[in-house]
């Protein structure tokens, strides 16, 4: 979805135009992550490896600044190589931290202003840090746990000046950037309308239910050696980032749409201050063999969820899509998918980009549903891709977070199941099993429950 948006960027298309009946690019991140990825892509050749070589750059520059923390936290240089082992140990990271998404390059910058405010926090050069957490904002809106953690140190030491002028600089540095975003870059388009009011999704107990719960499992003893480290090196502005990077997290995990990804700035914290601790313990040895043990554990969790390697029968599952795609499709025909990445490689047209968003705020009331299922009804699209079976008139709610019921009667009466293919293994995730192709029916409207090919 994020590569096709960048491809519109970068053919001039309006991404934050508001939604029409013909066009809608969701474009939830922040600026500069369209701004950079559309620079970077090839617009003739579409591809993932530009935007995942940022994504590894940084998730390697968080590596780099968790041992660099760690480092300062203990004096210890074993600290500094242990930190950045851990980090990358977890299976979310090493998966998360090369896809194509904005989180590792935005979380790289926030943990360079972390390093800058940890050495500089008993002076006014704590304020340099600012660009740092000004930055990944734009990115990506989720990375605000540093900046307020910040502002939470200074006001608990009683530093009311410096926090002020912390605070009103940030204020300022927001508001400038806004405008700017707003009035000049995108002049005339609706940027503040997706940056915030596109992004207000539904919030679920269920899904935040299951958030607490992974949490509970996976870094409940990473985040207790968290609090011994901050408590026992008195990292009073460490102890203030953990915090607010565990609330934070906490907080939003609860969205619909969310994944473990919003726990990423945990893992950078916790693994540094875990290595610090165990660098300050190995002298000793039960307190060590203590540590040791929970690092296991955590790590040995931590790698529950991860996903697979791609081998050899994936990139042939990958070209077996594209090569039905393109024997079928003549190029910028109009498609309509979840993953329109695939589609946009394959040369195909995706006016909406992202069908997901589209549907959230379907549900939410901010769109109307009558736009698309119209669409639908009148066969705009020439190819609609699913990466699930869409029942035939059988529980057509049971997919909540990706149609509405009146999208998938239009579906079902206009159109037909023409080819279902397999997903390269790293692609299935929680419902999406295979590659689902339906196309427009050659006569009228099918009774509701009538979707062989």
């Amino acid at each position: 979805m994020r590569l096709a948006e960048m491809l519109h960027l970068r053919r001039g298309v309006p991404i934050y135009a508001p939604a029409t009946a013909e066009r809608f690019d969701a474009a939830i991140y922040g600026p500069l992550y369209y701004l950079l990825g559309s620079r970077v892509i090839d617009p003739g050749q579409p591809a993932y490896l530009p935007l995942r070589l940022l994504a590894a750059l940084g998730t390697l520059g968080c590596a780099a600044a968790s041992g660099w923390l760690a480092f300062r936290v203990s004096g210890r240089p074993l600290a500094g190589i242990l930190a950045p082992l851990i980090f990358l140990s977890y299976a979310w990271v090493s998966f998360f931290g090369t896809c194509s998404r904005a989180d590792s390059l935005a979380l790289m910058l926030v943990s360079f202003g972390v390093v800058v405010a940890h050495r500089f926090r008993e002076s006014t050069k704590i304020l340099w840090a600012i660009p740092f957490f000004l930055l990944p904002f734009f990115y990506k809106q989720q990375f605000i746990a540093a900046p307020l953690a910040v502002f939470l140190f200074l006001a608990l030491a009683r530093r009311y000046r410096v926090a002020a002028a912390f605070a009103g600089l940030m204020a300022a540095g927001l508001a400038g950037f806004l405008a700017l975003f707003q009035f000049v870059i995108f002049r005339g388009q609706g940027f503040l309308l997706h940056f915030v009011r596109y992004n207000v999704v539904s919030f679920t107990w269920t899904q935040y239910r299951s958030g607490l719960i992974v949490f509970a499992m996976f870094f409940l003893v990473p985040l207790l050696v968290g609090l011994e480290c901050v408590r026992d090196r008195r990292e009073k502005f460490l102890a203030c980032y953990l915090v607010a990077a565990v609330a934070s997290s906490l907080l939003s995990v609860g969205k619909t749409g969310s994944d473990p990804i919003y726990f990423l700035e945990c893992i950078f914290v916790m693994s540094a201050l875990f290595a610090a601790l165990l660098s300050l313990r190995i002298a000793v040895p039960d307190r060590a063999a203590e540590l040791l043990a929970l690092l296991v554990v955590a790590l040995f969790v931590g790698q529950f969820f991860g996903r697979r390697a791609p081998d050899s029968s994936d990139f042939a599952a990958d070209l077996a899509v594209q090569d039905y795609l393109r024997r079928n499709f003549a190029p910028h025909t109009r498609a309509l998918g979840f993953y329109a990445g695939d589609l946009v490689r394959a040369g195909l047209d995706t006016p909406i980009s992202d069908v997901f968003q589209y549907t959230l705020l379907i549900r939410k009331g901010t769109l109307p549903e009558r736009d698309l299922v119209a669409a639908l009804e009148r066969r705009d699209f020439k190819l609609i891709i699913l990466m699930f079976d869409l029942p035939a008139g059988k529980d057509l709610g049971c997919r909540s977070l990706t149609l509405t019921e009146g999208m998938a009667r239009a579906m079902i009466e206009n159109y037909r199941l023409d080819a279902s293919l397999e997903l390269p293994g790293p692609e299935k995730y929680h419902f999406e099993d295979r590659f689902y192709a339906w196309v427009p029916r050659s006569s009228g409207p099918a009774t509701v429950g009538d979707s062989s090919p």
